[in-house]
């Protein structure tokens, strides 16, 4: 017990060097709205020509520590005129901003290890925040991200989804391209690859900066693109209580409760959150559980430690894909027999600390860590067969950056350097034919990813704003079989890459500039790619990698009313992991995984925003509408195999499957000075092909989905939020989520028809 003492009291001090060191000119803001006096959660507030500074939390108020007075600070927040004020004291300073359009230039992200202007970020970032996922019921992310240009999250049940950027992974067995995940700054993607997004409580979630395609070469491996999640913060010198809920068709509701609470030394955000459906299809019931609690220290005015512990238990059901025949018969119907009790438990909990240190204006270091463990079982069966498996997964990342801001040519520059290490360790037990049935395979895989990563930021004269990066990775995977000794029962594989990035940003006019990209991503292979049929492992294996080109234009015309961001793209895949079938015996087919395939990805992304109505002084406060289209063309350079007669056949030319030629996301929003808001989303997706022969494909839908509420300030402590709203209003047939290359056409999930909730969310605010 001693010695547990002592290596608490240890790390302790290592984060916190200057606990004992006093607070001093501090700076206190409390931001509301002018119009209905309600307090503003995230507006940016920042020392004008510098970094210090942060966002509003729920109560609308922010502390800066340590500030040198008076001083300038400059205050911005998405759909509010931009104020620039003096303080010249401590007191608690009281900012009303004015309603106006959503200025581009306005929105502060997250990425590249800063705080900057999205409209100057060297890349293709899109930002969503609590208010976009509020624009819907809170049961998952799929629509609000879904607003994002070149994304989309495929959903059938609660917890049972996936990001999809630019296209997403492939579909095809050994490749996967996904992205990878941080919150708070902190990696939290498995070593393994995979995401947890599933165990993340959407109520938490304050903003997310999704960066697309492999621009972000500090963050290592991924050519879909990286996702940066930040939660909602705790009250300043207050604390505030809040309950939601909402109830649904098919058995949905959810319901949850969060206590924040803040002062000039910290803050605190508990939040508990259950969401249940009996879903839409037989056997796709899903009951999620979520209990969160982020905070943060402030033990001088150098230093900022965070931590944050996630516990996400979650279950959902696998009704399993129909082909035609069957969605004709009845598309509710599940094709896995429901005696099996068939899908997928798992349980995840995640812990993760920081610490942000200020040696000096120019010096600054963020280190942070996180563990996760996950543990979950499988079981899906007819009465052909059943899988049965239960797993632990453990997973642990650091990252450690280093800034160091200079003068170069006359204007501020930035380097950033460090490494990011993560290693997972998975242990699965696979069931012969149920949890019940003797164990036939036990196996132990390894996961280590490490990088290093350097970026240079500087302009130069001509206000030419040029980003040079890299990082070079060093990806190892271990594998053995302890059980099934029929097989493969060891290997080892480890591979380098080297991700380079150039990227520049030129200002047009003020609000208006072009930016350009150049950069190579990487997928490594996953374990599945590297087993040949049990029979040899192909040592050869490598990733896949992929050349990125962009170029664009975004920033605000026509009197900032209009807000656009439009981007170019192409990615070429070369080394792709595809399954060929190099033989057959019988109708067996023998497949290596090989890096035999190239793909061409090009593509065009267009949002648009025009503010009808700001500041409006009559009914109508504000009104703006907004939309997104995508353009995808992604083809098969190169890529054979074998047919069950050993004839070598060629999908080359072919479209990549389940990528939508064109896809629009559109919406209105609508907001009066009663507190009555309307908005509607609108979502069009093309016709997809199904499999690589692009003889099957699935047919084009729309969807259009409505949500009406009041949010009204009862007294001054007291806030009411009633709503309802109705989604898939078209009543729609469609599949959101589909069974690529499936080999007896078991393409379709069916997705929800017409459906409706109503709930309401309540918030107290103690002082």
């Amino acid at each position: 017990m001693k010695r547990t003492y002592i290596l608490f009291a240890f790390i302790w001090l290592l984060f916190c060097p200057d606990l004992l060191h006093a607070q001093a000119g501090n700076i206190v803001v409390s931001v509301v709205d002018s119009q209905t006096g309600l307090p503003l959660e995230g507006a940016a507030a920042h020392i004008d020509q510098g970094s210090r500074g942060g966002v509003t939390d729920a109560n609308g108020r922010l502390t800066i520590n340590n500030v040198s007075l008076p001083a300038s600070l400059r205050i911005t927040h998405v759909g509010y005129e931009s104020l620039v004020v003096t303080v010249n004291s401590s007191e608690e300073l009281k900012v009303l901003l004015t309603p106006v359009a959503v200025r581009l230039q306005d929105v502060v992200v997250t990425a590249f290890e800063g705080q900057r202007r999205l409209i100057e970020t060297p890349a293709t970032i899109s930002r969503i925040s609590a208010a976009d996922f509020e624009r819907f019921d809170l049961r998952s992310p799929q629509q609000a991200l879904s607003t994002l240009p070149g994304v989309k999250v495929e959903s059938t049940t609660i917890g049972r989804y996936r990001i999809r950027i630019r296209g997403g992974s492939l579909g095809i067995v050994g490749h996967s391209d996904s992205y990878k995940m941080y919150w708070n700054g902190i990696p939290i993607t498995l070593a393994d690859g995979f995401p947890p997004l599933a165990y993340m409580d959407i109520g938490s979630i304050g903003s997310v900066d999704i960066i697309r395609g492999p621009s972000g070469s500090i963050y290592g491996a991924g050519l879909a693109g990286v996702a940066l999640f930040e939660n909602k913060a705790g009250a300043y010198e207050s604390q505030r209580l809040e309950v939601d809920g909402f109830t649904g068709s098919y058995g949905t509701y959810r319901y949850g409760a969060s206590f924040s609470s803040g002062g000039k030394h910290g803050d605190i955000r508990v939040q508990y959150a259950n969401v249940h459906t009996d879903g839409y299809r037989q056997e796709a019931g899903s009951d999620n559980e979520f209990l969160n609690i982020f905070g943060r220290v402030f033990p001088s005015d150098k230093q900022t430690l965070s931590f944050m512990g996630i516990l996400g238990d979650r279950s959902y059901g696998i009704p399993g894909n129909l082909n035609a025949a069957a969605l004709a018969e009845d598309r509710r119907q599940a094709n896995f027999s429901p005696e099996l009790d068939n899908g997928l438990t798992g349980r995840n909990l995640m812990i993760g600390l920081g610490n942000e240190y200020r040696f000096n204006p120019n010096w600054s270091n963020n280190t942070t860590l996180s563990y996760q463990v996950l543990e979950g079982t499988f079981l899906i069966g007819n009465d052909f067969f059943v899988s049965a498996d239960q797993a632990i997964t453990s997973s642990f990342a650091f990252r450690n950056a280093t800034n160091y801001g200079f003068s170069a040519f006359g204007k501020p520059a930035q380097l950033v350097f460090g490494l990011e290490y993560t290693r997972g360790l998975g242990d699965v037990d696979v069931f012969a034919s149920g949890f019940e049935s003797p164990l036939v395979s036990n196996r132990e895989t390894i996961n280590e990813l490490t990088l290093g990563f350097a970026q240079l930021e500087f302009t130069i004269p001509g206000d030419w704003q040029f980003t040079l990066g890299g990082s070079y990775n060093n990806f190892r995977l271990e594998f053995q079989e302890f059980l099934d000794l029929s097989g493969i029962t060891q290997f080892e594989r480890k591979v380098q890459d080297f991700s380079p990035r150039l990227a520049v940003v030129k200002p047009l006019k003020e609000n208006l500039v072009v930016h350009a990209n150049i950069s190579k991503g990487f997928a490594p292979p996953p374990r599945s790619a590297f087993d040949n049929s049990n029979e040899t492992v192909n040592e050869d294996l490598e990733s896949t990698k992929g050349w990125n080109k962009e170029i664009g234009i975004r920033g605000s015309v026509l009197d900032n009313r209009l807000s656009m961001d439009l981007t170019f793209y192409r990615l070429d895949e070369t080394d792709v992991i595809l399954p060929r079938v190099v033989n057959t015996i019988g109708t067996i087919d023998l497949i290596m995984n090989e890096n035999a395939g190239a793909i061409d990805r090009q593509g065009i992304e267009l949002a648009l925003q025009y503010q009808l109505i700001e500041n409006g002084s009559g009914f109508l406060t504000d009104a703006r509408v907004w939309g997104n289209y995508n353009y995808m063309d992604h083809t098969f350079e190169e890529y054979s195999t074998l047919d069950f007669s050993s004839n070598e056949i060629t999908f080359d030319g072919n479209k990549v499957p389940g990528v939508h030629p064109h896809s629009v996301v559109s919406g209105f929003d609508l907001r009066t000075s009663p507190g009555i808001y309307l908005f509607g989303t609108y979502s069009f997706y093309d016709t997809i092909y199904l499999n690589n022969a692009n003889d099957a494909s699935d047919d084009a839908y729309q969807l259009l989905d409505i949500k009406l509420g009041i949010k009204r300030s009862l007294g001054q402590r007291l806030t009411l939020d009633v709503y309802g709203g109705i989604n898939n209003l078209f009543n729609a047939d469609y599949s959101q989520m589909h069974g690529l290359n499936s080999g007896f056409g078991g393409f379709f999930d069916p997705a929800m028809e017409r459906n409706q909730y109503a709930g309401l969310k309540l918030s107290y605010l103690f002082r």
